[in-house]
């Protein structure tokens, strides 16, 4: 009997958990508010309208070069992934020689060589947007973006 009871408290407090979930989800689900991901998602783009002053064309313009820069990112990210997993199998049957290491680093270090290419010519696409009175805007603040961006990820991991 007392099991039951034990059985009962425990099925009542998840239930009311999931309760209090639910009640949490649905609240931010009504009242609008985005995650901040969508926030971090958004800042080059609302730093761009606010800002730089970009028209709605100009908007749609980067909306378009984005959508581009992210698929690719997507591709080489995959691409990464696939070898590095290939490259750890190597390294591995290799007993973890020195030549295998190498190697597996010197190809994450091209790929990141790689990646922060695309990101800084992303950037020039999006500058190339810009009317040259929105140049300047952008050339003195588009870093801080860039930063804030990051250090926000970073907080994420942490």
């Amino acid at each position: 009997m007392k099991a039951e009871n034990s059985s009962n408290k425990i099925f009542i407090i998840v239930i009311a958990l999931l309760l209090i979930a639910n009640v949490v989800t649905l609240t931010m689900l009504f009242t609008g508010k985005k995650p901040e991901n969508d926030d971090r998602k958004n800042a080059m783009r609302n730093y761009l309208k606010s800002e730089v002053g970009f028209s709605a064309a100009q908007l749609i313009a980067f909306d378009t070069v984005k959508s581009k820069q992210r698929a690719q990112a997507r591709l080489i990210y995959d691409e990464i992934r696939q070898r590095k997993q290939n490259n750890l199998k190597i390294i591995g049957n290799d007993n973890f020689s020195d030549s295998s290491i190498k190697s597996a680093a010197s190809y994450a270090a091209s790929q990141q060589e790689n990646m922060e290419i695309n990101m800084l010519k992303h950037l020039k696409d999006i500058r190339n947007l810009c009317t040259p009175p929105q140049r300047a805007i952008f050339d003195t603040g588009f870093y801080k973006i860039m930063v804030r961006h990051i250090s926000d990820s970073k907080k994420k991991e942490k």
